[in-house]
């Protein structure tokens, strides 16, 4: 039974490789206060409003500007242990886990002086989950796609320091939800119900509706639609002051590309340089004894994703065929230099219910067994399978045309297999990862909120249209129960079981 769960998972998403080693390029002697200049290729992709936003660049803006009811313990697997306090003091769970009550810290702020009271969380859940059917609800953002209003049927005050969550089903990780960007407080003023806030030339405050946070957006530049620059402040009413931010202030310097950021590095331009630069780059700066390469373990996965809507894919023997034709360790050690590890399970390392389940079937490439499989279809040498393998071109993922080459290179030294490279910049891969249109193409994900459930769904996220969603009852149930208990599960070891035998 194990055995065919593993399997289940493996061939719909292959996982290739995590992001083990996240890293950030520094000089090491950076002192308290005063400016700091960190430089990246990253940038806003539709807004810093947490109903709309939903790529990485834009939740660390959000998480830099607002705060959360709770947050992990930095460095933590993100368990049940290792919720902190933020604007919420504590709370207390009840009614079998579908009544969530938070007591709120008094005395807190905006920085124009506004109060922050049960007021404002019920109005930023209102308003971003679309609760009371006035707010907003973007058919691409975070809360729709996280699936907010199916887990959380209102909020209601309790008095002006004490707000309830009324659940519509007992959800394990509710504090794990609770500590993402998505779950940040807005300033009611500045978040209006009938649109979203973006960036608006001339006007810093009104183009985000963020507050409560370490920092107080100062300045944000665009020049013809490209950032260019961010200034933040810190903010001198932070809940968690004086003893955060360190910092006075962060300028944020945009580069249109990996070279350009490694220069400014290297000419001691800026003082930080994080996301991206390739391997060869990083590896590079380990030689430089004037800057410091602070290493992690990253919680960024990439997978490969099978259309079974499509013939062949929606044969088990043709995913699992290929699947064993991909070598992992191989990406690893080429593209990425050792700075990633092949993934061993769809829960990365470094996360509570992590298991290297994937481990009985290598890291290497099997392609006895693609053989075998390929050949129950007809597939052979002679009759090789040929499909398009789309991968994002625009720099979104680190260095993805050489990941590609190397898929393309594995997979045909196979023998029985052809692949044909297609590459789409950012925009059109989401808009036809949307369509369904891409047979076979290769996809990351960087967590919504630290916990295994935010990987276990992916093979049900209607989004990726692997077709464990709306054919799920035919192609999976048994694996989506075991995705539901892991959720719902009232104890850690519940919880555990059901991820492990997942």
């Amino acid at each position: 039974m194990e055995q065919k769960q593993t399997i289940a998972i493996v061939v719909i998403i292959v996982v290739i490789a995590g992001a083990v080693a996240g890293y950030m390029i520094m000089f090491p002697a950076i002192p308290p206060g005063g400016t700091i200049l960190m430089g990246t290729t990253d940038s806003v992709e539709a807004s810093i409003d947490m109903a709309q936003s939903y790529d990485y660049f834009g939740w660390e803006i959000i998480t830099a500007l607002s705060s959360g009811l709770v947050e992990i313990e930095p460095g933590s697997a993100g368990g049940a242990d290792d919720i902190m306090p933020a604007l919420a003091e504590s709370w207390l769970a009840t009614e079998g886990g579908t009544q969530w009550d938070f007591n709120l810290r008094e005395g807190i702020t905006f920085e124009d002086g506004t109060a922050f009271n049960a007021s404002v969380v019920k109005y930023t859940f209102d308003r971003n989950c679309n609760l009371t059917g006035t707010g907003l609800q973007e058919p691409d953002g975070p809360q729709w796609n996280m699936g907010y209003a199916d887990i959380i049927d209102n909020v209601e005050i309790i008095s002006d320091y004490v707000v309830r969550f009324n659940l519509h089903i007992a959800f394990a990780p509710f504090l794990q939800l609770m500590s993402c960007a998505a779950s940040y407080m807005v300033h009611p003023d500045y978040a209006p119900l009938d649109h979203f806030v973006e960036y608006t030339e001339g006007d810093v405050r009104g183009s985000h509706p963020n507050g409560l946070g370490p920092f107080i957006l100062a300045n944000w530049t665009r020049v013809g639609g490209e950032e260019q620059q961010m200034r933040l402040e810190k903010n001198p009413n932070y809940w968690n002051g004086p003893t955060y931010p360190k910092a006075d202030v962060i300028i944020i310097q945009f580069y249109s590309s990996d070279t350009a950021l490694t220069s400014a590095m290297a000419a001691g331009d800026i003082d930080i340089a994080y996301r991206h630069m390739s391997a060869a780059q990083i590896d590079a700066f380990r030689e430089n004894a004037d800057v410091r390469v602070w290493d992690g373990i990253g919680a960024a996965i990439q997978y490969m994703c099978f259309q079974q809507n499509t013939y062949p894919f929606n044969e088990t023997d043709i995913r699992q065929g290929i699947a064993a034709a991909l070598n992992k360790s191989h990406v690893c050690e080429t593209v990425f230099l050792g700075n990633a590890d092949p993934l061993e399970t769809i829960v990365p390392d470094g996360m509570a219910y992590h298991r290297p389940s994937f481990e009985i079937y290598g890291t290497g490439a099997n392609y006895t067994h693609t053989v075998a499989m390929l050949a129950l279809h007809g597939y052979n040498t002679g009759n090789k399978l040929e499909f398009d393998l789309y991968y994002e071109s625009s720099g979104h993922y680190p260095q993805s045309a050489e990941q590609a080459a190397v898929y393309k290179s594995d997979l045909e030294a196979s023998g029985v297999i052809t692949v044909n490279l297609k590459s789409l910049e950012w925009s059109a891969y989401r808009t036809q990862r949307n369509a369904g249109t891409m047979p076979v193409y290769v996809y990351g994900w960087y967590p919504d909120y630290i916990d295994a459930d935010n990987y276990a769904f992916l093979p049900f996220a209607s989004w990726l249209n692997m077709g464990f969603n709306e054919t799920y009852p035919a192609a999976g149930m048994e694996e989506y129960n075991l995705w539901v208990d892991g959720r719902s599960a009232t104890t850690d070891a519940l919880r555990q079981a059901a991820y492990y035998e997942l």
